[in-house]
């Protein structure tokens, strides 16, 4: 029975290949276990990845990394929300307005470069969930430390950003570089500040870009949309026999996700013991679905266990 291994599956095992720290490997490996279908023809694959698993977290437990300075200690960021978002730019180029345009939080909004010492994480709302936003320190050549990049490249996405002013095509040269080089696979590009562009000017640059400009908001609504389709996940909505379903509560799953993961999600029992589901969405009204069932954004399942 052929495997079916989804492209997300893909993206992380690509990852996994490419980590050089057990931190890494260690989220690469989970996430791998989490977006493995479950059948009968992966049954060898899960069994060899649970077991990559325990060795590496045997060997994470004989060799503690035991932070030495702040910097390494802010190496991992725990994620929240649906996604996380890293931002990725030179000095100056407008991060932390950005960063301000989403979220509505605080970062060091300044005129000079370099403002941003550290990362700084904040919440961006999309409809009823939100993505977790980092604010990177500037990481273009001389400024940029190893541990910056190991927060990116645990991001599930990178916005690339770039400035309209001081020479664009320069800056999304080196930026490109960046990413070859540290092997960022899912990048927005972004373009800033294009309020300082004469009316009605629109240039065209080496890559495709969003236009942004924060402190008028422009952009802002299209980007989310944007962060939200690249993420490519649903959301699922749960009811009990008889229920309403909570539409502020989402279970959150990667697109090709079927019923067993959205039961398997809330609980392990649930996965176990499911007999059968019934589902309501724009086409159907509490169809009965079978377990291997694909899951649509906005599904709403109720589960029948026994």
């Amino acid at each position: 029975m052929p495997a079916n291994l989804t492209p997300q599956y893909k993206e992380a095992e690509q990852r996994y290949k490419e980590a050089i720290t057990n931190e890494e490997k260690h989220v690469a490996l989970k996430e791998m276990i989490a977006l493995l279908p479950k059948h009968k023809g992966t049954e060898k694959i899960y069994a060899d990845l649970k077991k990559r698993l325990s060795q590496l977290e045997k060997e994470m437990k004989r060799k503690p990394k035991t932070p030495t300075s702040r910097r390494e200690r802010m190496f991992n960021i725990p994620k929240q929300g649906a996604g996380q978002i890293g931002l990725l730019g030179a000095a100056n180029v407008g991060k932390s307005s950005l960063f301000y345009a989403l979220t509505g939080a605080e970062s060091v909004i300044a005129s000079w470069p370099y403002s941003t010492p550290h990362p700084v994480v904040g919440m961006i709302a999309f409809e009823n969930i939100q993505f977790q936003l980092v604010d990177m320190p500037p990481m273009i050549a001389e400024h940029t430390e190893p541990w910056q990049w190991g927060i990116l490249r645990n991001a599930d996405i990178v916005l690339v950003l770039f400035s309209v002013v001081d020479d664009p095509e320069k800056q999304i040269a080196e930026l490109k570089q960046e990413i070859e080089r540290y092997h960022l696979r899912r990048v927005i590009w972004v373009s800033t500040k294009i309020d300082a562009l004469p009316d009605g000017q629109m240039l065209h640059y080496p890559v495709d870009a969003l236009y942004t400009a924060a402190e008028q908001l422009m952009g802002i609504e299209e980007l989310t949309r944007e962060i939200f389709d690249r993420l490519e996940i649903v959301r699922v909505y749960t009811k009990h026999p008889g229920g309403e379903p909570d539409m502020n509560d989402p279970v959150i799953l990667k697109k090709g996700a079927v019923l067993l993961d959205a039961a398997a999600h809330l609980h392990k029992d649930f996965a176990e013991k499911l007999t059968y589901a019934r589902l309501w969405n724009a086409e159907n009204e509490g169809i009965r679905v079978a377990r291997d069932h694909v899951l649509a954004d906005g599904d709403i399942v109720e589960f029948h266990i026994r």
